[in-house]
């Protein structure tokens, strides 16, 4: 039987996962805590810890199989983040976290010298502090040599850290403000304005394509044959909506995980002046001939998660239990008529106010509050802020059935609340590390696989009474808050 491997590199962990071929089929999983760097407010991934993680994964994966082929490796990542790799092959040992926020003051230059709107125009995507180009220029102004280097996004860098062959696939490159998302050429215009070099960014690769194979050297050392190749599968989100088998004329999809984010395909970018006020982003979508249409909020499950460090609450119960009787006190109305307004802002905003400065507020807390009703709040606020962004991105479009894909689909609370505030059908969809096997699927199908989606899926509707309350707290209580508390920011700044 032949194999591939998937690896996603996120956020909080990584996965790499052993998959059968053609169905891709999860066999197999290695996993490891992403290692990161925390000094202050800064945040790096570690990419000196990361190397031996995902050798020690590697390695797993074939003595896992054994004799068995293993075809590829197919590598999907977060979005923002990329590695110096210079031409000696040395490589600078971290790479700044997709949302830190080092890279604000030159995206916010742009929008008060007026250019940030015709940049839009270009690169599809807003001008914010977290993209690859402003990075790259807080690297520069502190000393970072860029003589002689390759931008590499994530994912790109653990490719050619494989292979030793240089690319950006054509999603990641999306998320760099250095490329015309159109043409998918460098966007000269942006890089002369500061004096970058273009050939900081190597050429775009279609997304799932092979790169090259694996070392021979790296090959012997991690038990892989030699004929395997090399492919990168593109933003982890994207990636993620190949695995549910996501239909980009009737469906939208939702990711989540530490944050989560809204994506529809569509053919054409959307450029409109409306899209660049609300801040969402156009992307090369993963197969040829599509844009993506993303927006993402900093926060979802790390906003839980802060709530069950907080309180001190084992994760089983918190994750596990609490949810589901939270979910039945929902549906009996207990919490009609006192909840909190939770504004889940712990690292910035996200459309269509995005602001890395942005704070979180809880509002309407009393004597006798107890951790039910803060659990309640923190996904309501979590699903109201979804609800600005859905509300934004696809205004009258809205698309019969919203598929959500990561850890968010084990809450029936938050499923629950989701149906009901963006009053759409919500599926569920039960697919086992859907980044990481979307890698996979991608790669498969491009090859000429039969590779198809095989998911569980559980189903959401709306109810019209609840959907109806909810609009009214959402419009009364909790956009008012919000502008609010933005208001206040602003002058406090």
């Amino acid at each position: 039987m032949d194999y591939a491997i998937g690896i996603d590199l996120g956020t909080t962990n990584s996965k790499v996962v052993l998959c059968e071929l053609p169905s891709c089929r999860v066999v197999y999983l290695e996993k490891f805590t992403s290692p990161k760097i925390v000094d202050g407010d800064s945040i790096d991934f570690d990419i000196k810890q990361m190397i031996p993680c995902l050798k020690q994964a590697l390695k797993a994966c074939s003595m896992h199989v054994g004799n068995e082929s293993i075809e590829f490796i197919s590598i999907a990542s977060v979005g923002e983040s990329g590695v110096l790799v210079y031409d000696d092959g040395s490589y600078l040992e971290r790479a700044i976290a997709w949302f830190d926020k080092r890279g604000g003051s030159y995206a916010d230059a742009l929008h008060a010298e007026g250019l940030a709107e015709r940049f839009y125009g270009v690169t599809g995507i807003p001008a914010f502090g977290n993209y690859g180009l402003f990075k790259l220029l807080w690297m520069r102004d502190h000393g970072v040599d860029l003589k002689h280097a390759t931008w590499l996004p994530l994912g790109d860098f653990v490719a050619w850290w494989l292979s030793g062959v240089k690319g950006q696939d054509e999603s990641l490159a999306s998320r760099t403000f250095a490329i015309d998302v159109k043409s998918g050429k460098t966007a000269n215009e942006i890089l002369e304005r500061y004096g970058m070099s273009a050939g900081l960014f190597p050429g775009l690769v279609e997304s799932g394509i092979p790169r090259g194979m694996v070392r021979p050297v790296l090959a012997d050392e991690l038990g892989l044959p030699r004929s395997c190749e090399v492919c990168v599968s593109g933003h982890d989100h994207m990636s993620g909506s190949v695995a549910c088998g996501l239909d980009p004329a009737r469906e939208a999809l939702n990711s989540t995980g530490t944050s989560e984010g809204i994506l529809t395909v569509n053919e054409a970018p959307v450029l409109t002046q409306e899209s660049f006020a609300s801040r969402l982003s156009n992307g090369r979508y993963v197969r040829r001939d599509s844009y993506s249409y993303y927006a993402s909020l900093p926060t979802a499950g790390f906003s839980l998660a802060w709530l069950s460090g907080m309180l001190d609450i084992d994760e089983d119960v918190f994750f596990d239990e609490m949810p589901g009787k939270l979910h039945r006190r929902y549906l009996e109305g207990e919490f009609d008529g006192h909840e909190m307004v939770f504004i889940p802002h712990l690292r910035g905003s996200g459309p269509p106010d995005r602001r890395v400065d942005a704070r979180g507020c809880l509002y309407g807390f009393t004597g006798t509050t107890t951790r039910d009703d803060l659990y309640y709040a923190t996904v309501l606020g979590l699903v109201f802020e979804l609800k600005r962004l859905y509300d934004c991105m696809l205004g009258a479009q809205v698309r019969e059935t919203v598929k959500v894909i990561g850890p968010a689909i084990k809450s029936p609370l938050w499923m629950q609340l989701k149906s009901d505030v963006l009053d759409v059908r919500i599926e569920a969809c039960r697919v086992r590390e859907s980044v990481a096997r979307g890698a996979v699927m991608l790669t498969a199908q491009k090859k000429g696989l039969d590779a198809k989606p095989q998911i569980e899926t559980i189903s959401y509707s709306p109810c019209p009474e609840r959907t109806k309350y909810l609009e009214k707290l959402y419009e009364t209580t909790y956009l008012p808050m919000t502008r609010t508390v933005a208001a206040y920011e602003c002058k406090t700044r």
